[in-house]
């Protein structure tokens, strides 16, 4: 079946799904000790098997190992980059929140140790998808900007560094040979999960970065050359886009805003090649923004909700994928979820008999729309 020579694909997912129970246990039985890594390792790579199976039987053309070695998008990486005891979690000043006026508070992490690439964090995981995958994998990291929109200078500024200059020439460095690493392990395909930028359109984001001391418009230039310099040091046959997101914790999320507000900051200083962009529901706002979209860049419509259960109406999907094309032209669309499902280890509204329907329902859609999906 002819498929789109290069990622983005027609139809493409986020990354991360839902962790099975007995994965989850396995986890927790290390925590205290019950099994050694060994062990947990062998039962990762079965549920990583099981699981890429599912992927492929649903139509994806890119795999993911539904991050299912790590704790969370964010912790893990970072969690080696510092070294043990080098990250610890304190209350933060963010919150997640739903349509009833819930909240989930959030933590920021707190660095204690220089940010250091010493080994490859992700590239292990990335070879052993690809031995059991004759499909595209795709390997997800976070933004390197996200440690410090979480936690502020507080975060970065106690025993470890006394310069922001530092901090940031750091974690390019470990961006840098995490690439490489990556790359040499034999991936093409990587997605860097961008949770900051676009919150910037809520007021209630803006007034917790200016209670900080920060000018958020500087702030923001700040973020974007860092990404930037991140993207620049990718291998030249690396194909690396940028997924953005408002926050998705159990349906929660943490900021209500569209495109428009930070449309020059992501979608034209940002060189970016790709974006899976989220518009499942009015909090993302109008399809209408994409006519900001540079004519040279490709959009991945994140259509079909990982909030909720229920699913999605194929007609209306195709619908809003026609919308989109009078600003963005269809061969420079394509179609997944908003988000992943599973951002961290309990972070889910379904399962996972819910998550694969909504997958097929993206392929199901992509291929009535596109002759090469």
């Amino acid at each position: 079946m002819p498929v789109t020579p290069t990622a983005p694909f027609r139809a493409d997912q986020v990354g991360s799904l839902l962790r099975p129970a007995h994965l989850i246990e396995a986890r927790d039985k290390r925590r205290k000790r019950l099994i050694n890594d060994d062990e947990l390792k062998r039962i990762e790579d079965a549920a990583i098997r099981d699981v890429v199976a599912q992927q492929e039987a649903a139509g994806l053309q890119s795999i993911s190992d539904g991050e299912f070695r790590r704790q969370s998008y964010i912790v893990d990486f970072f969690r080696k980059a510092v070294g043990s005891g080098g990250l610890t979690a304190e209350k933060g000043e963010f919150f997640h929140r739903n349509e009833r006026g819930e909240t989930i508070p959030m933590e920021k992490l707190v660095i204690h140790k220089p940010v250091k690439w010493s080994a490859p964090i992700f590239a292990e995981h990335l070879r052993f998808l690809r031995s059991i995958t004759s499909r595209t994998p795709k390997m997800t990291l976070p933004s390197p900007i996200v440690l410090h929109f979480l936690g502020g200078d507080d975060a970065i500024l106690r025993e470890a560094y006394t310069s922001l200059d530092a901090f940031w020439a750091d974690v390019i460095a470990v961006y840098r040979a995490e690439l490489t690493a990556l790359r040499e392990a034999g991936c093409t395909y990587v997605q860097i999960d961008e949770t900051s930028l676009v919150k910037f359109g809520d007021a209630q984001i803006r007034a917790v970065i200016e209670r900080r001391g920060h000018d958020w418009r500087k702030l923001v230039e700040t973020y974007v050359a860092v990404i930037n310099a991140v993207l620049q040091a990718a291998p030249r046959d690396m194909t690396i886009g940028i997924h953005v997101c408002r926050g998705n914790r159990r349906g929660f999320w943490q900021a209500e805003t569209g495109y428009e507000f930070m449309a020059d900051q992501l979608f034209r200083r940002l060189k970016a090649q790709f974006y899976f962009l989220e518009f499942d529901s009015p909090r993302a706002g109008p399809l209408a923004a994409l006519k900001l979209m540079p004519d040279d860049k490709t959009v991945v419509l994140g259509l079909v909700t990982t909030k909720s259960p229920e699913p999605e109406a194929r007609e209306l999907l195709a619908a809003r994928v026609k919308e989109a094309a009078a600003y963005v032209s269809m061969d420079r669309l394509c179609l997944s979820p908003q988000c992943g499902f599973s951002g961290n280890v309990g972070n889910t509204v379904m399962n996972a008999e819910q998550q694969f329907a909504k997958l097929r329902l993206v392929v199901e859609t992509a291929r009535a729309l596109w002759a090469d999906a």
